[in-house]
């Protein structure tokens, strides 16, 4: 048995099966009687992270009973099946620094990953809308240390493109989504519903955009004839700007613009305005967590 905790909240870090911790939703959880029970945490998630177990079973991560790995976690008023309910907290996985003549340090973090159930006809996976629909619930998120981006474009043309856009600014971290010129309509190649999710502004002009950009953040300009994206160092704060399909981003917001990327290609030099943010985004994730890695 775990040793009790005492009674503070505890934070309970979540992440739908596919997901990284490091992205993880969070809800907080007051223990009774200085124990955390199964039931208590899948109570914390349904009613406050909105969590759907119709579709989605919880596991939650310990290292007493498996050395480390998920643990799947039963209803024990409710599962027929169900062992004793297991107890928690679950010892973090991370060492922590103690004396010899102190007590082991508890987790004040719970961490949970949810799977898919499977469906009748469709034992593989539930489809990106419905995990979409489960996931899309308003809740905190543990601050990162890769710093915040946002990322939008002037003057769209396709609103297709800029509905599969803001799905890969989702994925990738995105932490808001603007348009210039160009009111967005709600796409079908947006399957995970990133306005619902992330904030979306929608600016008249430049000059709006000048008056909203957030302080301290950096403008990128994605445009042919800047840094190559495999040699550009992205800034902590960021905010990046694509144009439109056949124009391209403006020149005049180009020379405002703190820095200008782009993308290299072996014969037509011009990208998708998508597939431009996505390759770039996910660009910034993998150099700035391995950054973050390196100053460890």
């Amino acid at each position: 048995m775990s040793p009790a905790l005492d009674p503070d909240r505890i934070i309970v870090r979540y992440i739908y099966d596919g997901g990284v911790l490091a992205h993880a939703r969070i809800c907080l959880l007051d223990p009774k009687a200085g124990v955390v029970t199964g039931d208590d945490l899948l109570n914390v998630l349904e009613t406050e992270g909105g969590v759907d177990f119709s579709r989605f079973y919880a596991s939650v991560y310990e290292t007493e009973l498996s050395g480390g790995g998920w643990i799947p976690i039963n209803r024990s008023s409710t599962s027929a099946e169900a062992d004793e309910d297991i107890q928690l907290p679950i010892p973090s996985p991370i060492a922590m620094e103690q004396k010899e003549e102190e007590p082991a340090p508890v987790s004040r973090r719970i961490d949970v990953k949810l799977f898919p159930r499977p469906i009748e006809g469709r034992p593989e996976r539930i489809h990106d809308s419905e995990m979409a629909n489960a996931a899309a619930q308003p809740t905190g998120k543990l601050p990162s240390s890769l710093g915040y981006y946002g990322i939008g474009v002037m003057g769209a043309k396709t609103q297709a493109n800029v509905g599969t856009l803001w799905r890969s600014a989702y994925q990738l971290g995105a932490s808001f989504l603007f348009t210039i010129g160009q009111r967005y309509r709600a796409q079908s190649t947006d399957t995970m519903k990133a306005p619902t999710r992330i904030p979306l502004f929608e600016l008249d002009d430049w000059e709006a955009f000048a008056k909203f950009a957030p302080r301290g953040a950096q403008r990128v300009a994605v445009e042919m004839g800047g840094v190559p994206l495999e040699e550009f160092e992205h800034p902590h704060d960021a905010v990046y700007i694509l144009g439109s399909e056949d124009n391209g981003v403006p020149n005049s917001v180009v020379r405002s613009c703190h820095h200008v990327v782009s993308l290299d290609s072996e014969r037509y030099a011009s990208y998708n305005v998508a597939v431009a943010a996505s390759l770039v985004m996910y660009d910034r994730m993998t150099k700035m967590k391995k950054k973050e890695k390196g100053s460890k």
